[in-house]
């Protein structure tokens, strides 16, 4: 029995190995820097200014990822983003911009600008799509979770957040089949995952399971979400804001294709060395091989 664990542990070592030669690592990261990173701490109401900026400039000089997929970009972002050391820039509207170490070598205008936009960067030689995305606020179902039930929720993400990822998907899939090129998918989807409202963690969504319809669409559309899959335990990765109010997952990167593999993915949940994390939104990170 022991041989067999070993026998098996080996050939996993030997894929992921395999699966390493030639590849290249690139680090992705999403996030919603909150109205252009103006806020302050709660303390002080959140109150703007610009010298707060500095907090998102500490968070990525901190992590350093290769792809920035930044949502709320607004007065400051792109200055931020120029600071921190992104050579490779695209604002596709006054809320999303792409920023990259590698070259973009192609901008994509896909369904409307202020909700999603597309790039492919050039890793080395091996190209990627990369689609940075933001879903309507509304309904808002954060408040809805005590009183509505699970059909009632999904039935309200219909005429918004679902019909936007239906449309957005409809073409990141036409120009994924014309490419050929391996896919990422990040952003605020501003919805909750069903990989997460699951049977054992109702303790804490109000004792409900819910299939959430946007992380559904994603699912069935071939796509891998890449922090779940890192991290396959939803009650470990569940965090409570004060005694009685439940951190939610709404900020995905989601991958797909087949010379594509997420390594290891994490939410920044760490306040920046001399500084404070000044955005509503926690930043997701994960780190991905990519081969020929």
């Amino acid at each position: 029995m022991v041989y067999r664990k070993q026998g098996k542990l080996y050939l996993v070592t030997l894929l992921l190995f395999s699966y390493l030669v030639n590849a290249q690592e690139v680090t992705v990261m999403t996030w919603n820097i909150w109205h252009g990173g103006l806020h302050g701490k709660k303390s002080e109401q959140f109150k703007k200014d610009t010298l707060n900026t500095q907090n998102v400039l500490k968070v990525l000089k901190s992590y350093e990822p290769d792809v920035l997929l930044m949502q709320e970009t607004y007065c400051c972002g792109m200055e931020v983003a120029k600071e921190a050391g992104y050579p490779y820039s695209w604002r596709g509207s006054s809320n999303l911009s792409i920023h990259s170490k590698f070259p973009i070598v192609d901008t994509l205008n896909i369904y409307k600008p202020f909700n999603s936009q597309g790039v492919v960067v050039d890793v080395k030689g091996k190209k990627v799509l990369c689609f940075n995305i933001w879903l309507d606020y509304l309904p808002d179902t954060f408040n809805q979770y005590p009183t509505h039930s699970p059909e009632q929720m999904i039935a309200e993400e219909e005429p918004t957040r679902v019909k936007e990822i239906k449309s957005i998907l409809e073409e990141v899939n036409k120009i994924g089949d014309e490419k050929g090129y391996p896919i990422i998918i990040g952003g605020d989807f501003n919805s909750a995952s069903h990989l997460d409202w699951v049977e054992s963690t109702k303790k804490w969504h109000f004792g409900k399971v819910v299939k959430w319809p946007v992380s559904k669409v994603m699912e069935n559309h071939g796509f891998v979400d890449s922090f779940r899959e890192s991290n396959p335990n939803p009650e470990d990765t569940l965090h409570f804001l004060s005694d009685d109010v439940i951190s939610d997952r709404i900020d995905y990167i989601y991958y797909r294709g087949d010379n594509i593999k997420s390594n290891a993915s994490k939410i920044v949940l760490e306040d920046p060395l001399g500084g404070f994390f000044n955005s509503d939104h926690r930043a997701v990170l994960t780190q991905f091989y990519l081969r020929e």
